[in-house]
């Protein structure tokens, strides 16, 4: 099914660099998809993925969010701004999200038991090539560099 909608990718800026244990990088991941989940939900988004220190989220695609673009970004100034505030090994954590709008097809998944919906398309391709543009802070895919 095709929707237009919203999509934010975000990546914990040097991440591998912080050096943590198993056990204090399960903790951390913990923290900031709390964080994440927390600003996504209360801006009427769905956390897609969780991969790795990264999360993929959309607006508009399998609940309607009217003004999907507007909380979309406010999301993602939350999201930066929040996550900024974890502390790791003293020092404050620094965050990459990108956020976009556009058409992008919504569909379902079936993998033997696993089940999945997520967004597939340009808008979705386009909100990721800019994440790795984004060193920290917040970019919009929908603005000229």
């Amino acid at each position: 099914m095709r929707r237009e909608l919203s999509v934010i990718f975000t990546d914990l800026a040097g991440f591998v660099k912080l050096g943590l244990d198993d056990v204090a990088t399960v903790t951390l991941l913990r923290e900031y998809y709390g964080v994440v989940a927390d600003c996504v939900e209360s801006h009427g988004g769905v956390i897609d993925k969780l991969m790795g220190d990264g999360v993929l989220a959309h607006f508009n695609a399998v609940s309607d969010c009217p003004e999907h673009h507007k909380k979309s970004r406010a999301c993602a100034a939350e999201i930066a701004e929040k996550v900024s505030s974890i502390k790791v090994n003293g020092k404050n954590l620094s965050v990459a999200v990108a956020v976009g709008s556009g058409e992008a097809e919504v569909a379902e998944f079936l993998a033997g038991v696993h089940h999945t919906v997520t967004v597939i398309g340009g808008t979705v391709n386009r909100v990721g090539v800019a994440l790795r543009n984004c060193k920290a802070g917040v970019i919009d895919a929908d603005k000229p560099a």
